[in-house]
């Protein structure tokens, strides 16, 4: 009977780990269905009176049995029924495979440019490139601004015959062609592109200007001051300002130009003695689509700035009080 006591405990602790493994339904099942046999035929051994058992143990082994039997069979039914009742553990978190995105973004990046360069290639019309090297003089000048904001800005546009026409015809004007310079950034200025002195023809379409231009050749920018002041003129071709060939901003240098002064500008700068012819050409070609920024060819900006009399009149009379105590020999003692 201890032998019997012994695998009845085994078999209800097997159970009790069977009730843990919710995949062995049927195992648990049957253990704990041979844990309960075993258990009531201990109970009806105990309960007989007829039963003899001195061979095995005595009355209170038998009772010890039964007791250590109970407490194991409801240990084990508690846990099963805990087991059945708590919630299936979460599965763990996926594994991550090493990220390939980068190859596909850098992919993706260069079918986008090669898209955008396609379509740039495939654009009709006249861009603005920087042609030969030249020797051009430009000296520094100085301004003082009355204001960071500019007093004028206005700018025109520029195309082939084809391309111009088209544009008058979506802004509903005359396509008659117009000669010579045109007023510009409030009367301020007149403006025109020039080729050995000779200024191209335009279309003035509702206040609209359209330069047309000419594949392959060159031009110049010609700027007249009509006014009696001196003024700044930030000057920008394609959106690059053509001092720095960076994208333009009217806090930029300029060009200083007198009272009724003109000058023609050139190309790109280089340096202070160098430029680079501006050349009618295609959209590819541009100086503009050489920086990524195509969307702005065949626009010529102008911001003017005039210039603070009063603050000129100061400092003017500040430099002659500095020069009136001049020491025409300092070294003498």
């Amino acid at each position: 009977m201890i032998v019997f006591g012994c695998h009845v405990l085994k078999m209800l602790h097997l159970d009790g780990m069977a009730s843990e493994e919710c995949e062995h339904c049927e195992r648990r099942r049957f253990l704990q269905a041979l844990g309960l046999n075993a258990y009531f035929s201990a109970f009806n051994l105990a309960r007989n009176p007829n039963a003899d058992i001195s061979a095995f143990m005595n009355p209170a082994q038998l009772r010890r049995l039964f007791a250590c039997c109970s407490v194991s069979l409801t240990a084990a039914m508690m846990a099963s029924c805990s087991s059945m009742m708590s919630p299936a553990p979460p599965p763990p978190p996926p594994v991550m495979a090493p990220a390939m995105d980068a190859p596909e973004s850098a992919s993706a990046s260069r079918a986008s440019s090669e898209l955008a360069s396609s379509r740039v290639q495939e654009r009709p019309g006249l861009g603005t490139s920087a042609g030969q090297e030249k020797y051009s003089v430009l000296e520094d000048a100085r301004l003082i601004r009355k204001s960071d904001t500019p007093d004028a800005v206005d700018s025109f546009h520029y195309n082939d015959e084809a391309g111009a026409k088209t544009m008058v015809e979506v802004l509903g004007g005359s396509l008659s062609k117009h000669n010579g310079l045109f007023s510009a950034a409030g009367e301020r200025l007149k403006v025109g592109l020039v080729r050995y002195g000779d200024v191209f023809q335009h279309y003035d379409v509702s206040g609209k200007r359209i330069v047309i231009g000419q594949n392959g050749s060159h031009y110049d920018i010609r700027l007249e001051n009509r006014t009696k002041k001196r003024i700044l003129v930030v000057l920008s071709v394609d959106g690059l300002n053509v001092l720095t060939g960076q994208a333009a901003s009217p806090s930029q240098a300029g060009f200083v130009l007198g009272p009724k002064q003109s000058y023609d500008v050139d190309g790109f700068r280089k340096n202070s003695t160098t430029a680079r012819a501006f050349v009618f050409g295609s959209v590819a070609r541009s100086k503009a689509a050489s920086k990524g920024a195509a969307g702005n060819v065949g626009v010529i900006g102008m911001a003017v700035f005039e210039e603070d009399e009063a603050r000129v009149k100061a400092e003017l009379l500040k430099e002659q009080q500095a020069r009136g105590g001049a020491n025409a020999f300092p070294g003498a003692r």
